[in-house]
């Protein structure tokens, strides 16, 4: 029974806090001249397999503890050899450390090749492995490792699961390994290697009788030496770019899952922080990638987050939603552009105490202010910001004004105060109109008027909200009277039937103001202080907001949420409020000192639908390369054409149809210029129209003695290739229509997909028979043999942009990559998709690959690995049948059967996107105390501003 340490306590105990800057790699010459103590063998990927995080933090605490340590997130591809820096690194450690979770023993890929090469060359030095959440005490496993990671005699160190998914190695590990080494250290031969070439020299400088030949030579080693040092020291500073890169996405994935409590903003510049850490790397790899993927999935609502330096404590609009007034703890107002966030002018200084509410009147000129000085402001708004408009405040309260709102023609003010009372103001005398309104038992926090101007709504300390006529100050009936402690907030309908109060139980309440009762039951999602409620100024939705933090919608007729919670302040929100008259776009003001404009109609982090799609399911599907048509043939026989107008709308099916066979077209292609569609029918005739009008071009060609089930044009539109049930692939003149070779057999089963490579030389076969063909185009020969691995039918194949690699997609759920000159399978079976893979395409680049299946979702892969890249991409509602990227490669489109097509932001665009969230970037102090005071300071963001220290 082999021996092992027991699992540390501290694991459980610990949280994950701030760690600690990463160690610079010091004495770099120690691990040049002597290799490293300790070689960290680990898996990338996410969730289950991935420990990259965790080996990055045991690497920084071994080297604090004077180890020379190789640790490295380049992984070889699969079923590939080690590449030089990493064999030569594993055959100079003394020890390897591996990393052993349940997902790495199951798919060990590179980890097994790092151990098999460490023990053949190094057959008496030790392996220890490290068992994640108990992986090697699970038997049939440590059977099924045996072959490459023996372990029943061998000792092995435990650590949790929990320790990985935070990314930090647990103290009794580190102390562990720290006692593993028997011989010096690297660092302490160095050490001694240093002295004595110190003494050497000092024997050198006193000798007299070196030869001028001995004096050159020295200078010659010397040079050579200070080579070496200075190409050392550059591997040191990539090792530590590297190291803190992980650090910082793996301290971002904290903070977005709550388990740091830094606000979403850091987070964000920590993410492009890491990317720009990567400096000149050809790509960033999945997890950095995946990373940003993620970041927008979390922030997909949100449109632009304006940092500010104090507590928001108060926000309105202007009625037509251009401008927006927040009020700080500072006692300042500032003037916004709500549509772009830009300050207007510079803050002014309002009160000589605390500002409770703010109110802007319907003309958006002027501006009133109440204040814990028992006194109300008013300010003027102008282009350049905002300016006193009167030399004296208005006074008539006895205590701290705690809300204020103008009439709905501006003549009229109001307020309301800690005194128990309201008052209604003339606006152009600055006078109160009457007595004060009594009526409350405690503090009136909340007062609207109605669109009318005839009612005054107050709400109060004491539960209740009250309705007063405006023209004389009298109560309308009783309070009403349905929230279980304080009311804070109050809004009135745009027609003026409906009220919406906010209070400290936690509960939005709508109200019937004709009957003075409670509209169904409250409306329940926050947790604590509704401080904000607002009516959209179509009526159709309610805004709340409150001491969650969140920001929610709720539709205003039935009180049903509209959509999950808007996250991502970090305090307490002051307000919230519509800037469009639909509802589209929201403002909100925090006391974490932010300022955020959403949209909380967003249903995609990168994507959004440019076309709604059809009732009826199509049996084929096209759309243009540039994403401007769209060709779709019904199971009535019937092919139409879609103009898609905009990134916004689409128009839909032509009212002529196309004209077209008496049997329904099953596969459909538009030309690579998009200027021509060709279709095939299951009559077996292949049929082309022009691509704009859809007039029929020439005459039906006798494609195949049965349907036609694949088409593909060559790169230049000069041959259509079609596949059918027949088995066959058969090769045709764009232009004219004639056969331009025998008919390409070999196939068992009907073609489903045809793909030519980037030169049209070649073509690609995919097939029910579960194989894959290739063909040279000239001669119709086979290219190579079969390309067989797949279990079920193969859907889909396209080709690299070098024409190096094909990929394919099959009923099977895989994706599956082969090198096109052999026909070899390259690394493994790549899985993400239930059940069936029905598209795939390459980026222009060849950096990525996307597949689509009939689970309605979208994934990204890294070409070159094969890794995932995040989350699924959803957003459709049936199965997606095509897949493309458009020209250049910032973006994917894909459609499915109901004809709905989606536009994405392809990986190179999710930087931007990040940065277009934000208005600034880390400050001087900021990058030195989250990044590294060792790395030089990088914009995370090229067009924003630095933020000031």
């Amino acid at each position: 029974m082999p021996q092992h340490a027991p699992p540390s306590t501290e694991a459980n105990a610990t949280r994950p806090g701030r760690p600690r800057r990463p160690a610079r790699q010091r004495r770099s010459f120690a691990s040049t001249l002597f290799g490293y103590d300790i070689f960290i063998s680990f898996a990338l990927g996410f969730s289950g397999r991935g420990t990259q995080s965790y080996a990055s933090d045991l690497a920084r605490q071994l080297r604090e503890r004077d180890f020379s340590v190789f640790y490295s997130e380049d992984e070889a591809a699969p079923g590939e050899d080690l590449d030089d820096t990493l064999l030569r690194a594993l055959l100079r450690s003394s020890i390897l450390v591996v990393i052993a979770n349940r997902g790495t023993l199951e798919a060990p890929r590179w980890v097994r090749t790092e151990v098999e090469a460490f023990r053949k060359h190094h057959p008496r030095r030790p392996i220890i492995p490290i068992s994640i959440g108990g992986a090697l005490q699970d038997a049939a496993l440590a059977e099924a490792v045996r072959p490459w990671l023996d372990v029943r005699e061998q000792i092995w160190l435990d650590d949790t699961e929990e320790a990985v998914a935070h990314g930090i190695a647990t103290p009794s590990v580190v102390n562990r390994l720290s006692l593993s080494p028997r011989q010096l250290r690297a660092a302490q031969w160095w050490r001694a290697t240093v002295g004595g070439v110190a003494i050497s020299l000092l024997g050198l400088a006193a000798s007299t009788g070196w030869s001028a030949y001995l004096a050159h030579q020295n200078a010659s080693r010397a040079e050579a030496e200070a080579e070496r040092a200075r190409a050392a020291e550059e591997r040191a500073r990539t090792e530590l770019r590297t190291s803190v890169g992980l650090r910082l996405r793996a301290e971002a994935a904290a903070m977005f899952a709550g388990l740091r409590p830094e606000p979403d903003e850091r987070a964000m510049q920590q993410l492009l922080a890491a990317l720009r850490l990567a400096g000149d790397a050809p790509q960033a790899d999945a997890e950095a990638e995946g990373g940003l993927l993620e970041a927008l999935r979390r922030e997909k609502n949100l449109v632009r987050l304006i940092a500010t330096p104090t507590a928001l404590v108060g926000l309105v609009v202007s009625p037509g939603g251009e401008r927006l007034v927040t009020a700080d703890d500072a006692r300042r107002l500032q003037l916004w552009n709500a549509r772009t966030g830009a300050r207007l002018g510079e803050p002014l200084e309002a009160h000589p105490e605390d500002i409770r509410s703010i109110a802007i009147s319907p003309d958006g000129r002027r501006l009133l202010t109440a204040s814990d000085d028992t006194t109300l402001r008013l300010w003027a708004i102008t282009d350049d910001g905002i300016h006193p408009d009167l030399a004296f405040p208005l006074t008539g309260h006895a205590d701290a004004v705690r809300a204020v709102a103008f009439s709905p023609d501006g003549r009229l003010a109001a307020s309301g105060s800690d005194d128990n009372t309201a008052i209604l103001w003339d606006v152009a005398t600055s006078r109160p109109l009457g007595p004060a309104l009594l009526g409350h038992a405690q503090s009136v926090t909340g007062l609207a008027f109605s669109p009318d101007g005839r009612l005054l709504a107050t709400a109060s300390n004491d539960s209740s909200l009250r309705l007063w006529r405006v023209r004389d100050g009298k109560p309308l009936g009783a309070p009403l009277l349905g929230h279980e402690d304080s009311v804070r907030s109050v809004a009135f309908s745009p027609d003026g039937k409906r009220l919406v109060s906010g209070a400290w139980d936690g509960h939005v309440i709508l109200w019937d103001v004709a009957r003075s009762r409670r509209i169904g039951q409250p409306l329940i999602g926050h947790d604590g202080l509704v401080r904000s409620v607002a009516f959209s100024a179509d009526g159709q939705h309610v805004v709340s907001a409150g001491d969650d933090g969140s920001l929610r919608l709720w539709d205003a007729a039935s009180g049903a949420p509209l959509g999950d919670a808007l996250l991502g302040h970090g305090d307490s929100v002051a307000a919230a409020a519509f800037t469009q008259a639909d509802g589209s776009r929201l403002v909100s003001a925090s006391f974490d000192g932010s300022l955020r404009l959403w949209n909380p109609r967003s249903t995609s982090p990168i994507g959004e639908a440019l076309g709604a799609g059809n009732a009826r399911r199509f049996v084929s599907l096209a759309v243009s390369p540039d994403g401007k048509r769209l060709a779709a043939a019904d199971e009535n026989l019937q092919l139409h054409l879609w103009r898609v107008a905009s990134a916004r709308d689409a128009d839909g099916p032509d009212p002529t149809p196309l004209a077209t066979s008496a049997r329904p077209l099953i596969a459909l292609e538009f030309s690579p210029d998009g200027g021509r569609l060709a279709g095939g029918s299951m009559d077996g005739s292949l049929r082309r129209w022009d691509g704009r009008s859809g007039a029929p071009i020439g005459e039906p060609i006798a494609a195949h003695p049965g349907p036609v089930s694949a088409i593909a044009w060559s790169p230049d539109g000069s041959r259509i290739a079609t596949g059918g049930w027949d088995h066959s692939v058969r090769l045709w003149n764009a232009a004219t229509g004639a056969a331009l070779a025998p008919p390409l057999e070999g196939h068992t089963a009907w073609i489903a997909a045809l793909a030519w490579s980037p030169d049209g030389s070649r073509l690609v076969s995919a097939s029910a028979d579960r194989d894959l063909r290739q063909w040279i185009a000239a001669t119709g020969e086979p290219a190579s043999p079969p390309l067989a691995g797949h279990r079920n039918w193969v859907l889909a194949a396209a080709w690299s942009p070098d024409g190096r690699q094909i990929v394919s997609g099959s009923a099977d759920g895989s994706l599956r990559r082969w090198d096109s000159a052999s026909g070899n399978p390259v690394g493994e079976a790549m899985y993400g998709h239930r059940p069936w893979v029905s598209a795939v395409a390459y980026s222009p680049d060849g950096r990525h690959v996307a597949s689509a299946g009939w689970d309605h979702k979208l994934r990204l892969w890294q070409a070159d690995s094969g890794v995932p890249i995040g989350p699924a991409l959803e957003g459709h509602a049936s199965q997606v049948q095509k897949l493309n990227f458009r020209p250049g490669g910032q973006h994917l489109q894909s459609v499915d059967r109901s004809g709905a097509l989606h536009l994405w932001a392809a990986p190179p665009r999710w930087p931007d996107m990040l940065c277009a969230k934000l208005t600034r970037n880390m400050s001087t102090n900021q990058w030195r105390k989250w990044v590294s005071p060792d790395i030089d300071y990088i914009k995370q963001c090229s067009k924003l501003p630095q933020a000031v220290d």
